[in-house]
């Protein structure tokens, strides 16, 4: 599917990815448990979750352009299908 938006919108929201994801790293590389990592992670999947409310399948794209800007990998239990469900075990 394709992203039925202007590119400037698009790209300011692959820079919202991009922030998210270096803030999240960031604080997770100092420290992994902590609230502050926990607390980024959230806004990252919120980020995502929003997207894929306004673009559906299309949302991933823009995820996928913000890690490769970034370089940085998704937030690890973000891609994990327990997750969701409260369980942290990936």
């Amino acid at each position: 599917m394709h992203l039925i938006a202007n590119e400037e919108t698009i790209g300011r929201l692959v820079v919202q990815g991009v922030v998210l994801l270096q803030a999240f790293h960031a604080k997770h590389y100092n420290d992994p448990r902590g609230n502050e990592s926990e607390f980024l992670r959230g806004s990252f999947a919120g980020w995502r979750s929003t997207l894929h409310t306004e673009y559906h399948e299309a949302a991933e794209e823009i995820v996928d352009r913000a890690v490769a800007k970034s370089g940085l990998s998704i937030p690890r239990g973000e891609d994990c299908p327990t997750f969701l469900r409260g369980e942290h075990n990936c």
